[in-house]
């Protein structure tokens, strides 16, 4: 059977995700074929940390906030993911329960595939979980890379690395993005002051890296960013 056009536009909209793009043929078909979309407004609460695991998640248009609880109570923001990003995993391999909040930044196309569904690509394809284990140490390298920069990385440097890393992620290329993403919204990720990453982004502009606009930051060369956050060993 042909794929319909909304199985082609999932096919298209997560070859951006590198771990989907390496799974087996087989293996991402049945994703798709498996896959419901759900339309959500800004605001939208997916799951929250402790809640018991129904199912995969991933972002066909729009985005999300992930962030982690701290034993007090207060919430902090880790991350913003776009379309072609897939997340809700780690519940599948760490007992069956969230451990992050997930919510809508903007109105937003979710995709969904069932805790049923995946009980039935695993009885045909055990392998499922290791793939699954796979995506959540991608996730973990991430999460230690982020730790990594915070420490050895300037400001300047750690803003270059997480612009960077967010215009491949929505883009998919190397070629300039506009990214939804406030400067407020940085600066939490970051643990920057807002001062500070609207000082570096005016530095980032005058260098045609970047424009800044309502609600939105334009890369214009992120390349230039990535020379700026990885420079070269002489």
């Amino acid at each position: 059977m042909a794929p319909s056009p909304l199985q082609d536009r999932l096919a298209r909209t997560l070859a951006r995700n590198g771990w989907f793009s390496r799974r087996p043929a087989e293996l991402q078909e049945r994703l798709i074929r498996h896959a419901q979309i759900k339309t959500v407004e800004a605001g939208n609460w997916l799951y929250d940390t402790g809640d018991e695991a129904v199912g995969l998640y991933g972002v066909l248009s729009g985005s999300v906030t992930t962030h982690v609880v701290l034993e007090n109570g207060e919430s902090a923001p880790i991350n913003i993911s776009g379309p072609g990003a897939i997340f809700g995993y780690a519940a599948q391999v760490l007992g069956g329960r969230r451990v992050t909040t997930t919510v809508t930044r903007e109105p937003s196309e979710i995709i969904f595939v069932p805790q049923h569904a995946l009980a039935t690509i695993a009885r045909d394809l055990p392998s499922l979980w290791l793939h699954f284990a796979e995506l959540a140490t991608e996730q973990l390298v991430f999460a230690a890379r982020v730790i990594a920069e915070r420490t050895l990385l300037s400001p300047r440097a750690q803003l270059a690395s997480r612009l960077h890393v967010y215009a491949l992620a929505w883009h998919g290329a190397r070629g300039p993005v506009t990214l939804p993403i406030q400067q407020e919204e940085l600066a939490e990720l970051l643990g920057l002051s807002r001062k500070t990453v609207n000082r570096i982004l005016k530095d980032f502009e005058a260098e045609k890296l970047v424009e800044t606009g309502y609600r939105s930051i334009k890369i214009a060369d992120p390349e230039g960013l990535h020379r700026i956050a990885m420079p070269m060993q002489e």
